[in-house]
C-alpha cells in the first residue's frame, strides 16, 4: 500500500460500497510491523457494519485489509477506485447525505473541495 503524502481529512462521510454505511474516521487504523521491524500506521476509515472490513484513504482508495501473519494484505475493493482527484492525483470517495441523495464523489485530502456527481456525463 502506498503510504499517504497529503493529509487526510478527519471530517469525511465516505459511504462503505457494500453496504452504504457511513465509515468512520480511525486515527490509528491499520497497524502493522514493517519488515524491517518498524511499527507502522495507515490512518483510515473503517466501515462499522457488523463484519465489514471495508477501508478508505485517500492515497489507497477503498480496500480490505486480510491479516497475514506477519503483514497486513491489502486488496483493492472491486469496482470502486475510479476516479482521481485531478488536483491531488488521490482516490475519489463516494458520499451521500441520504438515501434519496444522488451520490457524489469527492477528494479526501484535507481542505480540497473537488466533488463530482457520480451520474456520467456531469
Amino acid at each position: 500500500m502506498e503510504q499517504a503524502t497529503l493529509a487526510m481529512s478527519h471530517h469525511l462521510t465516505p459511504r462503505c460500497p457494500r453496504d452504504s454505511h457511513v465509515m468512520r474516521y480511525e486515527p490509528r487504523g491499520i497497524r502493522y510491523r514493517s519488515s524491517t521491524g518498524q511499527l507502522q500506521t495507515l490512518p483510515s476509515y473503517h466501515c462499522p457494519y457488523m463484519g465489514c472490513s471495508v477501508r478508505y484513504d485517500p492515497a489507497n482508495g477503498y480496500f480490505t485489509v486480510i491479516n497475514e501473519p506477519d503483514l497486513p494484505y491489502f486488496v483493492d475493493e472491486p469496482a470502486t477506485n475510479l476516479l482521481r482527484c485531478p488536483r491531488h492525483g488521490t482516490w475519489l470517495y463516494t458520499e451521500a447525505k441520504s438515501k434519496t441523495d444522488p451520490m457524489v464523489l469527492k477528494c479526501g485530502v484535507d481542505g480540497c473541495t473537488y466533488a463530482r456527481s457520480s451520474r456520467s456525463g456531469s
